[in-house]
Formats: C-alpha cells, sequence, structure tokens
C-alpha cells in the first residue's frame, strides 16, 4: 500500500470511527436499523428569515417538533459520514436557536472531525475545567437521548401495549417514556390508536418512580390534566403554559405516595433545552413543543400515562391483549348480575372500594338484600397501569345499575398469578 493510500485509510478510519461511536450509543432497543421515521408531513423549508423554524405553523396531523426533527436531520448527515451538510444544518438550527447549547457542542465536534482530530465520544472536548464537566455531562446525555430517539423509534406497525381501550370521547392520550426521554402523542383512531408525534422530555434529577414529596422523582403511573394554567399565572421558569396531572392518584395515595404539584410545563425563556433529568418532577417541554401540544388537550378528558419504558407490540398481539382484557371486564360484570357472591370472586380480598374494605362496602350498601339487576356500562377506557409491582389495569367507565344509580367508576385490576382481581374501585356520583 502507498503511503497517500495509507494516510488516506487513516483519515477515513478517523472520520468513521467517531461516526460509528455515536451510532453505538444511540442503538435501536425495539427497532431494527434502517426503519424510518412514522409518517408524518414534513417540515418543509426550514431557512431562516422570513420563514424561520420556531415560526412555522402546522396543523393538527402534521406538527413535527422543530428541534428535534432538526437534530435528526443532523444525525442522519454524520451517519452517512456527510460532514460538511451536517455543519450546515447544525449552523441553521443554532441560527435560529443561538441558546442551544447542545447543538454548539455538535457543532464543536463536527469542525474536530473536518480538522481530522480523532473523537472517541460525543461532546470529545479536551481540557474540560473541573466547574463544567457536570455541564458537559449532561450536554452530553442529551445528545445521546435525542440521537436515540432517531433510531428508537416505534414501527408504524407497532402499538403501545399500555393503550388498551379508548372511549369515543377520548381524541388523544399522552405516554410518556422516562427512559428514553420522549413524549408520545396518540389519538384514538377505532380501532387502533395512531402516532400523532412525539417529543424530547425532561424528567426528574433523581428520575423515575416517585415516592415522597421532594425526591425530585417523576411518578409513574395513569393521570388526568386537571387544569390548563395560562402564562399570566405563572412565572417565567414554567414557561407559557402548565397542565398539572393528578398527581397523587387514589392508587398512588393507598401506597402512601406523597407530594404535588406535577406538571407538564415549559422552561424559561433564555432555555431552548434541558438536560433529560432536569426537573424537580415534572415533565419538561420545550416551549414551542409545549404549545403545540395544548390543542390536544382537553382538561379533565386527556389522560397521561407515565412509564418507566413503554411497551410498543405488533397489532395482532395488541388486539389479543386488547380482547382479553375486555373479556376480564365483561365476566365481572355478568358475575355481578348474577348475584353478589359471583361478582366478589373478581375482588381481591384486600381490595378497598370507596375507601372501604370489602366487608365495610358490603355491610355500608346493604348488599346482602340488594340486587345489582341489569349493570350498563359505556364510556369504556382501559390502559395498562404502569407498576412497580404485579401487572395492572386501569379502567375508567359510566355505570348504570339498581345499586348506585349513575356513577363514574374508576377501578385498577392487579394480576395474581393468571387470576385479574380488582384492587381497588373508586366511584363518583352523577
Amino acid at each position: 500500500m502507498s503511503k497517500l493510500a495509507s494516510s488516506a485509510l487513516r483519515k477515513g478510519l478517523m472520520l468513521v470511527l467517531p461516526i460509528a461511536i455515536w451510532g453505538l450509543t444511540a442503538a435501536p432497543s425495539f427497532v431494527k436499523p434502517g426503519n424510518s421515521s412514522f409518517a408524518m408531513a414534513a417540515l418543509g423549508d426550514a431557512r431562516t428569515g422570513s420563514n424561520p423554524l420556531a415560526n412555522q405553523l402546522f396543523d393538527a396531523q402534521a406538527y413535527r417538533p422543530v428541534i428535534d426533527t432538526a437534530v435528526e436531520d443532523i444525525y442522519l448527515a454524520l451517519s452517512a459520514n456527510k460532514l460538511n451538510e451536517a455543519l450546515r444544518l447544525t449552523d441553521r438550527l443554532l441560527a435560529e436557536f443561538p441558546n442551544f447549547h447542545l447543538g454548539h457542542m455538535i457543532r464543536g465536534d463536527i469542525l474536530s472531525l473536518k480538522a481530522g482530530r480523532q473523537i472517541k465520544r460525543i461532546g470529545d472536548v479536551p481540557n474540560v475545567p473541573k466547574s463544567k464537566r457536570e455541564d458537559l455531562a449532561e450536554l452530553q446525555d442529551e445528545a445521546v437521548a435525542r440521537f436515540r430517539a432517531v433510531r428508537d423509534r416505534p414501527r408504524k406497525d407497532l402499538l403501545p401495549a399500555e393503550l388498551v381501550e379508548l372511549n369515543s370521547d377520548q381524541r388523544y392520550v399522552i405516554l410518556v417514556d422516562t427512559s428514553r426521554s420522549r413524549l408520545f402523542l396518540y389519538e384514538n383512531m377505532f380501532p387502533y390508536p395512531r402516532l400523532v408525534t412525539d417529543f424530547y422530555v425532561s424528567q426528574g434529577r433523581m428520575g423515575a418512580v416517585k415516592s415522597r414529596e421532594g425526591d425530585k422523582r417523576t411518578p409513574i403511573g395513569v393521570y388526568t390534566i386537571t387544569e390548563l394554567l395560562p402564562k399570566e399565572k405563572l412565572s417565567d421558569f414554567y414557561g407559557p403554559i402548565a397542565l398539572p396531572i393528578n398527581y397523587p392518584n387514589t392508587w398512588d395515595k393507598r401506597q402512601g405516595k406523597t407530594g404535588y404539584g406535577i406538571w407538564l410545563h415549559g422552561m424559561p425563556k433564555q432555555y431552548v433545552s434541558r438536560p433529560p433529568k432536569a426537573s424537580d418532577g415534572c415533565v419538561v417541554l420545550a416551549n414551542q413543543d409545549l404549545l403545540a401540544l395544548k390543542q390536544f388537550v382537553k382538561v379533565g378528558n386527556t389522560q397521561v400515562v407515565i412509564a418507566e419504558r413503554l411497551d410498543f407490540v405488533a397489532q395482532d398481539v395488541w388486539q389479543s391483549q386488547r380482547k382479553a382484557a375486555i373479556r376480564v371486564l365483561k365476566a365481572w360484570k355478568d358475575d355481578l348480575e348474577r348475584g353478589l357472591n359471583k361478582g366478589l370472586y373478581h375482588y381481591s380480598s384486600d381490595v378497598r372500594i370507596d375507601g372501604q374494605d370489602l366487608q365495610s362496602w358490603q355491610r355500608n350498601k346493604h348488599l346482602n338484600q340488594r340486587a345489582f339487576g341489569n349493570i350498563k356500562i359505556d364510556e369504556l377506557t382501559m390502559m395498562r397501569y404502569p407498576s412497580e409491582r404485579n401487572d395492572m389495569m386501569w379502567v375508567s367507565f359510566r355505570q348504570v345499575d339498581d345499586v348506585y344509580g349513575e356513577v363514574r367508576k374508576q377501578q385498577y385490576w392487579m394480576k395474581s398469578g393468571t387470576r385479574w382481581q380488582i384492587i381497588q374501585e373508586d366511584t363518583e356520583k352523577l
């Protein structure tokens, strides 16, 4: 081999190896390499000037997160070893968002690669002062989370197992995957939910699974957005709006979990992004993404499912699991109509019904002398409940019978072995 060829080979390896390392740090967990993004309208021309990135408006079916999409384009250019294109895209992004610190770090990496310097990892900055090492580590974590999202995105034919059944009045549902630092927005398109878009998000500084006030963790579970706080009621720290959720819910309270004020919110004006773990427990989005998400939210009717890791499955598996869950609920209803003794089979011995144990509930409702009669159920929503314990389901529906009259019920079902039983039931009179 000639000296010229040997030199070219070494230079090529110096460029390709760091990009290969970037690819490994963003390796997919459940999607085969090479899968394209889910169907979504493209950004179009995102040049700065009269039509800047931040000012582009998208209809409800076509919104793509501005920074996420720009970072994805940069990542794909780097993966193809197109350094000049990656630099052009990075410069365009920074012209629009000069405070996007991760963009500056990526730009430094690209310039180092173009100069022929070998890079061992993302954000390979030499001689970093000790006072800045934590900041650099946070940017590296953000880079990995954002790049991984490009490769670790649900295929079109995969569905979240957490969404079992959505009632016809429930148009959208929000899913948060804390391990991926992603928020997924799904639309109720019977018979299957449809992925609308996904966003990069930050969570609690100490990660997920909140258990007590002040632990700086994000809760996992099924929650409902309870209100929309406008800018006038917020400090700049929370961005343009905030969407509180009902943590702690009744299941959290039963487990002794404490804390309050868990919101989906934005960030101060001087920020366009936060590290993956940066809040006191809230889910934090870029301000423009939060405002886009707002149009899909119906206060009191939009659920937020927060899981450590969402479970995406094939459509046939999803449909099979859905039918099995509906059969479980139907068996409870049918048995309860036949008599209390039959219905009690579906309740755990340590169930809590409206805060009472099983015996107290029976006694207070005089159920030994009363029959439920025909039980009508509609407005049904069923979700797999993220849990540190056994498999669980969260079920909400409107019920009409001879004992309760017309009520809204929420049930928590837990699987023990092969058997599903109600571990908690809460009733709201309508």
